[in-house]
């Protein structure tokens, strides 16, 4: 069990990392937003370290961001720190992911767990920038889109999957698929509930958000290593 949880962070872990990079690049944040964004990084690095216990490539990237993390500032700052060292993360996420994906025993799988980056990543980041108290409002709807784009992508992966099992297979794992795919959805509301109902998004609906949609996660990731 912990070592199927252990697989689904990559792909959340790389989508975060990626949002965070074009944010601290690109995104017209100031000296305070800066800082804050520096400083909920180590949870990133963290969470490689624990993926390292099964990837040991993993421990490269913690090293990488812990790296950045020591550089930068978490209080105002207008110093962007060493960006190349968080190119050069990325891109070790990128391949590792990538490599993570191609060992699967059907494509479909591979497709599926390497485009969860979007919904996985993508709320993992959209919380941080919540508890970084980002600005950048933009963000509070594209990643909900990008998180159901994400969504409908791993949805159509199930498809070829399911069809290449066997027949008694396919009616043991019925109740589970339709599960977690019920999970996806209600996670997804949940993340997109502040745009249907135009309030301010919250911490807590956030964090409940990622718990459901890990868990969806979890459960087709059990699939996959299973079947």
């Amino acid at each position: 069990m912990i070592h199927t949880l252990l697989s689904v962070l990559p792909p959340m872990l790389l989508g975060a990392q990626l949002i965070l990079t074009l944010i601290m690049v690109k995104g017209e944040i100031c000296p305070g937003q800066r800082g804050r964004v520096h400083k909920v990084l180590p949870a990133v690095a963290v969470l490689w370290l624990a993926v390292a216990s099964i990837h040991l490539d993993a421990l490269l990237i913690a090293g990488a961001i812990i790296y950045f993390c020591s550089k930068v500032q978490t209080k105002k700052t207008r110093d962007e720190g060493p960006l190349t060292v968080m190119y050069g993360a990325d891109i070790l996420a990128f391949v590792s992911v990538l490599w993570q994906s191609f060992q699967y025993g059907h494509w479909s799988a591979g497709i599926a767990h390497f485009v969860s980056l979007l919904v996985l990543g993508g709320i993992f980041a959209h919380l941080m920038m919540t508890i970084a108290r980002s600005r950048l409002q933009a963000f509070n709807r594209l990643l909900p889109v990008g998180g159901i784009l994400g969504a409908m992508l791993v949805a159509l992966c199930i498809v070829p999957f399911a069809y290449h099992l066997e027949p008694i297979e396919l009616s043991q794992l019925t109740h589970q698929v339709l599960t977690y795919f019920a999970l996806m959805v209600i996670g997804i509301i949940i993340w997109c509930w502040h745009i249907v109902a135009s309030k301010p998004v919250g911490k807590l609906q956030l964090v409940v958000a990622q718990i459901v949609l890990l868990i969806s996660m979890f459960g087709f990731e059990r699939l996959y290593q299973v079947v």
